[in-house]
């Protein structure tokens, strides 16, 4: 009963870290415009 317990919570946890990994790249490649005022003319 308790391996089994374990292998649901491993299972969800890695679930879990796969979904927040993969919003982690959706926003780093997420790169607005930079504003004129802070450019280096």
């Amino acid at each position: 009963m308790k391996k089994t317990i374990f292998a649901i919570i491993s299972i969800v946890a890695v679930f879990f870290a796969t979904i927040v990994a993969s919003s982690a790249c959706f926003w780093y490649t997420y790169q607005p415009k930079e504003p004129e005022c802070l450019s280096d003319k």
